[in-house]
């Protein structure tokens, strides 16, 4: 069994570089490189947990500003992206997709009551 393999969205007007760390030793770091408005996906990932992306963007020639970084004790999941959250400060984030969760086949409507 492998993850899925780890991609990162660009949404900002800016370039950014950065790393993607994984939690086991055995496991090979990425660093990656977008474009603006681009996105990057990796390579390989195995069965390797994600355990932080970190982010440098440029705001100017040579002049970066460090995002806040996406950190976990170790995740599976495999979508982010870099978001613009002020004037001069980043965020990675996780995407998360708008599927509605799946309603258990046991589920009963609470009454009016129970509400």
């Amino acid at each position: 069994m492998a993850y899925p393999l780890v991609k990162i969205a660009n949404s900002t007007n800016h370039k950014v570089k950065g790393k993607v760390k994984y939690m086991s030793s055995f496991c090979s770091n990425d660093d990656y490189k977008i474009e603006p408005n681009s996105k990057w996906k990796a390579k390989h990932r195995g069965v390797c947990l994600l355990t932080e992306i970190s982010a440098d963007v440029e705001i100017g020639p040579n002049t970066f500003v460090t995002a806040t970084s996406y950190k976990s004790s170790g995740t599976s999941y495999s979508n982010f992206a870099v978001i613009q959250t002020g004037e001069q400060s980043f965020e990675l984030t996780r995407i998360v997709n708008g599927a509605k969760d799946e309603i258990p086949e046991d589920y009963i409507e609470p009454t009016e009551q129970q509400n």
